[in-house]
């Protein structure tokens, strides 16, 4: 998949948007949609999402009749669905895979906004026809941002507090937990990291945490290990009420502007889960996958 802008560019400029102009999509985005769901690499567990762009055009604007969103989102001119089987591994290629298509809407000047439970599941999940066991954990509204926000939106956006995002001290160490992580210490993947750090999340909780550890003095950098530091009752909230774990979700996010802006940068690499892991993550913050360099 290929983007016109570089992908920190996008990264930064992206917003989540819930308020969108009457217009629908033109049949040449339209196509380079299609298309870009054809090129989507598979996300960090090698899964593949089953993933449909439902769109209204003109004179069918009820294409998206019944597709509700309790009044969160206004005007979309479509939403990107995806269905997967409800495991963790599934969750993060999913939402990487999601996350991808996000930048690459961005690139053709498209607003997205992610919507984990704030959608009227059981609607999206009959346009997908869902194989036994499937569900939708989270669907994307897109459409052309409008200029002005709703109440509603400042409201929300205010509620969350979604233009801060944590210091580097609090999300990213060097070796082990306590240790923080200067840019500096974190050489060619700094700006990777940076990129992790806007990454959006479910109530900008931005729960992943990294361990990078120290180089060696290598030629190539050394490995990256990502956890995920729960927040309380969140997982068995959300099991408790049917939703899919959009803490799960948020890391593979994580990991889709990461891998992203080590391709940019010519950082090879690839993601793997580690057994044993590595022994870094303290109580209540879940090792989840490493990204492990390789020689070019």
């Amino acid at each position: 998949m290929h983007f016109s802008k570089p992908v920190t560019e996008l990264i930064r400029q992206r917003t989540s948007c819930r308020t969108y102009e009457k217009q629908v999509i033109g049949a040449q985005a339209l196509g380079r949609i299609e298309q870009a769901l054809q090129e989507i690499p598979p996300g960090p567990f090698g899964g593949k999402t089953r993933i449909a762009f439902v769109a209204a055009s003109e004179g069918d604007e009820a294409a998206l009749k019944g597709l509700g969103t309790y009044g969160v989102i206004k005007d979309p001119a479509g939403f990107v669905i995806g269905a997967v089987q409800p495991t963790d591994e599934s969750l993060v290629d999913f939402s990487f895979q999601m996350e991808t298509l996000v930048l690459f809407l961005a690139d053709l000047g498209l607003g997205t906004c992610w919507l984990g439970g704030s959608f009227r599941k059981s609607r999206f999940e009959e346009r997908m026809h869902l194989a036994p066991g499937e569900t939708v954990p989270a669907v994307l509204s897109v459409g052309h941002p409008a200029g002005k926000l709703r109440t509603l939106e400042r409201l929300m956006r205010f509620g969350v507090k979604a233009d801060k995002r944590k210091p580097w001290s609090e999300l990213f160490f060097l070796e082990r937990f306590g240790q923080a992580l200067s840019p500096e210490s974190a050489g060619p993947y700094a700006e990777c990291l940076e990129m992790v750090r806007l990454a959006p999340s479910a109530s900008n909780r931005q729960p992943w945490r990294v361990v990078h550890e120290a180089d060696s003095g290598a030629l190539h950098p050394s490995a990256v290990h990502f956890g995920l530091k729960r927040a309380p009752g969140y997982g068995e909230q959300a099991k408790r009420i049917g939703m899919a774990d959009l803490q799960m979700v948020d890391m593979g996010i994580a990991a889709c502007h990461f891998t992203w802006c080590a391709q940019a940068a010519g950082l090879a690499g690839k993601w793997e889960r580690l057994s044993p892991g590595p022994p870094a993550f303290p109580d209540r913050t879940e090792y989840q996958f490493s990204w492990v360099p390789r020689n070019q």
